[in-house]
């Protein structure tokens, strides 16, 4: 499942100087939620952890002071429109970021 969510969310490929540890977040994840019933809950925090370790790769890696500002604007504005501010490498990742978050958000608005 995770597998497919990163190869589809072709990240690793527009952002190439971006670590892949998808399996090291779902190892992190196993450890937090080992009991299958969690499985949900492994998925989801294995997506959350592949984004904030690009997000980290971002920040400390590729990005300049300047764009780091306008990649922390964007996030704190949390609205698809903010991507006119950023860098275009930024871009794609930016709304992946948001998109993740509203799957997840409709996931779990049922309950």
């Amino acid at each position: 499942m995770q597998s497919r969510w990163w190869k589809d969310l072709a990240l690793a490929k527009s952002l190439s100087f971006v670590r892949d540890r998808l399996v090291e977040c779902y190892y992190w994840m196993l450890a937090v939620f080992s009991e299958p019933h969690y499985s949900r809950a492994r998925v989801m925090n294995v997506k959350l952890g592949a984004l904030t370790s690009i997000m980290d790769d971002i920040y400390d890696n590729y990005s300049t002071l300047e764009e780091s500002r306008l990649l922390t604007d964007a996030i704190q504005r949390w609205e698809a429109r903010a991507v006119d501010q950023l860098p275009d490498y930024m871009k794609d990742y930016y709304l992946k970021l948001i998109n993740n978050f509203e799957e997840i958000k409709d996931e779990l608005a049922p309950e």
